[in-house]
C-alpha cells in the first residue's frame, strides 16, 4: 500500500507539473520573453561548452608545465587570434568567393543536372538487356525529369536558406561575440565548479553523483575531442583528393563535409551527397574518382586514426543514432542534429546512474510490510 501510495503522490505531482507547464506556454507575454532569452542564451553556452572540451586538455598540458590558468587561456586566446587572423587573409575570400559563385549558380547547376541526366540515360537507354533495347520498356515515369525535379526543388530551398543565414550573420556574430567572456570562466573555474556541484548535493548521493559527473565528463570530453579530430584530419585528406580530381568549390564542400561529419554513422553520406551531385554536374566522369577518395577517407578514418584517438567506438547503437538524428532533425534541424549525440549520452549515463542508485537504495532499505 505504501509503494501504491508513493507511486500516486509522484504521478500527481508530474501531472500537476506539465499542467503548470501548458498554461504558461497558453500565455504569450510570459512565453516569448523566455523563448527570446533561451535563444541568445542556448548557442553561446553550448558553443562554449563545445570549446570548453576541445581547449581543456591544452589548459591543463599548460598548467601542468607551470603556467598559471589565466595566462595559459590568454596564451591560447593569443593563439586562436592569430589563427583566425590567418584565416581572415588567405582562407575567408577563398570560402566566400567559393560560396557567392556557389549561391548565384544553383538555378544554372540545376539545368546542367537535368541536362547531364538526361545524356547518360539516353546513352544507358541504348543499351541492351536479353535483346531488348532499354529505351523499348515502358516503366511508367520520365525518371530524369523526376530527378531533375526534385534537385530544383532542392537546390531552391538551400538557395533560400542562404538568403535568410546571410540576412542573420548580425544575430551570429552577436551572438559569437559573447563566447570568449563565458569561455574563459569556464577554463579558468575548470574544476571549481564540479566542486561547487559535489558540495551542494546531499551528502547521501554524493557518491553517485560524483560517479555520474566524471562519466558525463569523459564522454563528452572523448566525443567532442575525437570527433574534432578525425573530421578535420579527414577533411584534409579529402580537400587534398578534391584538389587533385579538380571538383568545383573544394573548399566549401569540404567544409560542409567537415560539420556533416560531426554526425556518427550517417554524417559521411550526408556530406558526400552534395560533392557527388556537383562532380556529376561538372563532369559524370569525375564521380568515380570522387567517390573513391570519400572511401579511401573514411577507410583511412576508420582503420587508423580512429582506433588511435578513440580506443573503441562510441556505445551507441546505429539503428539508435538514425532515430535520434531524425528526431533531432524534426525538432531542430541541423542544430539539433549536431547535439542530438551528445544529449543522448548525457541522459543516458544520468538514467543509468539514478536507476543503480534507486535498486541499491532499494536493496538497503528495510522492508515495510
Amino acid at each position: 500500500m505504501f509503494r501504491s501510495d508513493r507511486f500516486m503522490r509522484t504521478s500527481l505531482h508530474i501531472i500537476f507539473v506539465l499542467i503548470i507547464l501548458f498554461l504558461l506556454t497558453q500565455i504569450p507575454s510570459i512565453i516569448a520573453p523566455l523563448k527570446a532569452a533561451f535563444s541568445l542564451i542556448f548557442f553561446p553556452i553550448v558553443m562554449s561548452l563545445f570549446l570548453y572540451y576541445l581547449f581543456r586538455p591544452i589548459i591543463r598540458k599548460l598548467n601542468d608545465w607551470r603556467i598559471k590558468r589565466p595566462w595559459s587561456i590568454l596564451m591560447l586566446y593569443a593563439v586562436a587570434v592569430g589563427v583566425f587572423a590567418g584565416f581572415s587573409i588567405w582562407v575567408w575570400p577563398i570560402l566566400r568567393s567559393q560560396f557567392l559563385n556557389f549561391s548565384d549558380n544553383l538555378p544554372q547547376l540545376a539545368q546542367n543536372f537535368s541536362s547531364q541526366l538526361q545524356s547518360l540515360m539516353l546513352k544507358v537507354q541504348e543499351q541492351e538487356i536479353w535483346g531488348t533495347r532499354i529505351n523499348d520498356i515502358d516503366v511508367g515515369i520520365d525518371i530524369p525529369q523526376q530527378l531533375s525535379g526534385y534537385l530544383e526543388n532542392v537546390l531552391n530551398s538551400i538557395s533560400n536558406s542562404l538568403t535568410s543565414a546571410l540576412s542573420t550573420v548580425a544575430w551570429v556574430f552577436l551572438v559569437i561575440s559573447t563566447v570568449p567572456m563565458i569561455l574563459y570562466f569556464m577554463l579558468k573555474d575548470d574544476r571549481k565548479g564540479y566542486a561547487f556541484l559535489l558540495k551542494a548535493a546531499p551528502m547521501k548521493i554524493r557518491p553517485t553523483f560524483r560517479t555520474m559527473a566524471k562519466d558525463i565528463d569523459a564522454a563528452l570530453s572523448g566525443f567532442i575531442v575525437g570527433r574534432v579530430l578525425l573530421a578535420a584530419c579527414v577533411g584534409v585528406f579529402d580537400l587534398i583528393g578534391f584538389l587533385i580530381v579538380g571538383v568545383p568549390y573544394p573548399l566549401l564542400l569540404v567544409l560542409f563535409i567537415i560539420l556533416t561529419d560531426m554526425i556518427p554513422y550517417i554524417g559521411v553520406y550526408l556530406g558526400a551527397i552534395p560533392v557527388v551531385i556537383v562532380g556529376f554536374i561538372d563532369s559524370p566522369a569525375s564521380v568515380i574518382w570522387i567517390i573513391v577518395v570519400i572511401v579511401l577517407g573514411q577507410m583511412l578514418r576508420n582503420n587508423l586514426l580512429s582506433p588511435m584517438i578513440y580506443g573503441s567506438a562510441l556505445d551507441i547503437h546505429p539503428l539508435t543514432t538514425v532515430f535520434l538524428l531524425l528526431s533531432g532533425g524534426a525538432i531542430g534541424g541541423f542544430i539539433a542534429i549536431l547535439i542530438v549525440i551528445p544529449s543522448y549520452m548525457v541522459v543516458k549515463i544520468v538514467a543509468i546512474h539514478l536507476y543503480r542508485y534507486y535498486r541499491s537504495s532499494k536493496l538497503t532499505r528495510p522492508d515495510l510490510h
